[in-house]
């Protein structure tokens, strides 16, 4: 009896022993904070302990230790600058981690830097007259990023899952905000709730931090464009630039996958930072430049084609419906040539062809002639929708079937432009008031111009309406 009992100490991984003392380091390190310490020398000292345990070590023994030092740090500094200094002399701290001790995954290097990225977004938001300083540091993560995205590690896989005390060590970062909302929410605040969720997912790993750290860094750095106080011409110009820059550096399947996401979802996750007229610009940029962006390096890139499973087919799922609401949000403007660019962009795209690739390999229908036009994301997903009717499942999970579906019913029941573009070149706030009080009462007048339209049916010609149905959509609205 007592040597079974003691079997379980003797077998015992010291992975798991570790995961154990980082828990309890938090506990205790969150209590001393809360009853208004200062001095974490005696943490400082365990979490050293804890980090040179391993030859590598895992995420949450780097973070812990550098959450330490940086909370002492914080309470020396009182003018925001400083704290701006603070957060660079953090990004140094992580990137010597990553340059001693991420020998296996090059990935592991971009997703230690996620506190760097929490902490300029919590001085964005709270000290906007520093975005000149702020973007400085940001131009550093992104030009980090850039170096090891596309670089795998031995092999190029993923490293097998997160610690499971990676949301406890969360808390140390944001011990000063805890029981103000969801941890996770406030320390990725510029990821949609769906990406978050992906977090927590079993078999999340750095990669997927990687590609989330990534899309932050990218999205703050453009926002921070917004309080320049640009024209709007220049503006737009600036933010396409910086976009379309830092996208073709981002040469990773990760920050694609999660991108494309974010795109998908019905807002950005940046409401917080801009206005709605600003918000309305950044995706309009967005839309254009990953129509633009030559995936080709997935096809090349040794390590993305060894992803596991059907990653690469669910990435180009993804493409293909944010290039359908592209062309949709183009088309929504009355901005035609656009519309016309991003179909051809998309029926010569690499993701398209992969996923064409994909399906009639899974079906056995090589070299057979299609009837249905694969060349245009609408018919593109009804032919998708079919097949899986008849039992292929290629959609990844039941939303992105679901947002195929919305997709087909509102090209149905589509019968005019629902917006005709204002005169000026970019919508302000009132303009997108205007546009969203259009929206309405297009959605009445649907009927009307059911009626309208000869044989109840619309008149198109690749994709673009005839000029009689113009017409009858402008009598409409000037009608109403």
């Amino acid at each position: 009896m007592n040597q079974t009992q003691s079997e379980p100490s003797k077998n015992r991984n010291p992975q798991d022993t570790c995961t154990t003392m980082v828990r309890d380091s938090i506990n205790q390190f969150i209590a001393a904070y809360r009853r208004g310490a200062t001095d974490f020398s005696d943490f400082s000292s365990i979490s050293t302990r804890l980090l040179y345990n391993f030859h590598d070590p895992p995420l949450v023994n780097v973070w812990f230790y550098s959450a330490i030092t940086f909370q002492a740090a914080k309470f020396t500094v009182q003018d925001p600058l400083e704290r701006v200094l603070v957060a660079k002399d953090l990004f140094k701290q992580l990137v010597s981690f990553g340059d001693w001790y991420c020998t296996t995954s090059a990935l592991k290097r971009i997703a230690l830097l996620a506190p760097v990225v929490y902490e300029l977004h919590n001085l964005a938001y709270e000290k906007r007259h520093l975005e000149g300083e702020i973007e400085s540091v940001l131009e550093k993560v992104v030009s980090y990023s850039s170096i090891f995205c596309g670089c795998g590690g031995k092999g190029g896989e993923d490293d097998g899952g997160l610690n499971s005390c990676f949301l406890d060590t969360i808390r140390v970062w944001m011990v000063d905000r805890l029981g103000v909302g969801d941890e996770l929410e406030a320390f990725f605040p510029i990821a949609s709730d769906e990406v978050r969720k992906g977090m927590v997912k079993m078999g999340c790993g750095m990669s997927y931090i990687a590609g989330v750290v990534m899309c932050e860094a990218l999205l703050l750095r453009l926002c921070l464009k917004f309080g320049l106080g640009n024209s709007r011409v220049e503006l737009e110009k600036d933010v396409h630039n910086l976009a379309f820059q830092t996208m073709n550096g981002f040469q990773s399947f990760y920050f694609f996958d999660i991108l494309f996401s974010m795109l998908l979802e019905p807002a950005l996750p940046v409401t917080h930072l801009l206005n709605s007229g600003d918000e309305f610009i950044l995706r309009k940029v967005l839309h254009d430049v990953v129509m633009a962006v030559d995936y080709s390096f997935l096809k090349f890139n040794t390590v993305i084609r060894a992803l596991p499973g059907d990653l690469l087919k669910d990435l180009a799922v993804k493409w293909l419906l944010v290039a359908e609401n592209a062309i949709w949000f183009a088309r929504k403007y009355d901005d035609q040539a656009k519309v016309i660019s991003y179909i051809n962009i998309f029926s010569e795209s690499f993701l398209s062809s992969q996923l064409l690739e994909w399906i009639t390999n899974q079906t056995g229908m090589e070299g057979k002639i299609f009837s249905s036009d694969v060349s245009n994301p609408v018919p593109f997903i009804k032919w998708i929708l079919d097949t899986e009717d008849q039992g292929l499942r290629i959609f990844d999970c039941e939303i992105s079937k679901l947002r195929a579906k919305e997709i087909i019913s509102r090209s149905s029941t589509e019968h005019v432009h629902p917006i005709v573009k204002p005169d000026s070149e970019y919508l302000d706030d009132c303009d997108l008031e205007m546009a969203d009080t259009m929206d309405a009462a297009d959605m009445d007048a649907d009927d009307m111009l059911n009626t309208m339209t000869i044989d109840g049916s619309r008149k198109r010609k690749d994709g673009v309406m005839c000029n009689e149905e113009i017409m009858q959509a402008k009598f409409v609205k000037y009608w109403i």
